[in-house]
This record gives structure tokens, C-alpha cells and sequence, in this order.
């Protein structure tokens, strides 16, 4: 019996998606997704695709193992009132290369309606 490579993809993410959905009248705030490497490779973090032309985006340069990095999306203007649904793309290069995507989602609430007074 020969063994296998265990392929399993040993990087946790601190959420499936970016949402930065709010009520109608207030403002978006800076999202911050952590990437946790579960792995004893080191891997180098380049954000290849994002929404660019409503956030700036900071993120950590190497995902070491064991350890965690952070990813960070602000809106840089007004986000559209219709909303969107676009994408982050994290390319991560180690000893095996590998794309991440998350969805980055935005949409505008109505604020609750308020209960009648008794």
C-alpha cells in the first residue's frame, strides 16, 4: 500500500464572506478577515482581486506557520445604494500555490419600523 499525500487545505478563514451591508442612513466600516495557517509551510500573501474602486485594502505579507494574518477592506468613498456583490482574490505562494476567493457583499437596509405607541 503506498501512502498518500494528505491534500486537505490547511489555511482557516475568519469568515466565508466580506459584508458590508448596513441600515438605510449609516456608514460601511473597515472589515478585517484573518487567515489562519494550520500548515508548516510559510506562504507569501499577495491580494490579487478586490473592489478597488470602493476599498483600499492592507494586508500582511506572509502568512507564517501557526500563525495568523490579517486582511483589510475599507471603503475609500460613498458605496453605490443599489449594492454589490463582488469578490476578494488572496493568492497564497508556498510550497504549493493556491487562490483563495471570498465574496464581498454590500446592500442597504430599511431601518426597522417603529412599534406603535401605546
Amino acid at each position: 500500500m503506498v501512502p498518500q499525500e494528505d491534500t486537505t487545505f490547511k489555511i482557516g478563514l475568519s469568515s466565508s464572506s466580506l459584508d458590508f451591508s448596513v441600515m438605510q442612513g449609516q456608514k460601511p466600516q473597515e472589515k478585517k478577515l484573518t487567515l489562519k495557517n494550520m500548515d508548516v509551510t510559510e506562504y507569501k500573501i499577495s491580494v490579487v482581486d478586490y473592489p478597488h474602486e470602493f476599498f483600499k485594502v492592507k494586508a500582511d505579507k506572509k502568512l507564517k506557520p501557526g500563525k495568523s494574518a490579517e486582511i483589510k477592506l475599507k471603503p475609500i468613498k460613498e458605496l453605490p445604494a443599489e449594492g454589490f456583490k463582488k469578490v476578494l482574490t488572496i493568492d497564497l505562494q508556498g510550497k504549493e500555490n493556491t487562490r483563495v476567493t471570498v465574496p464581498v457583499i454590500y446592500a442597504v437596509g430599511a431601518p426597522p419600523a417603529s412599534s406603535p405607541k401605546k
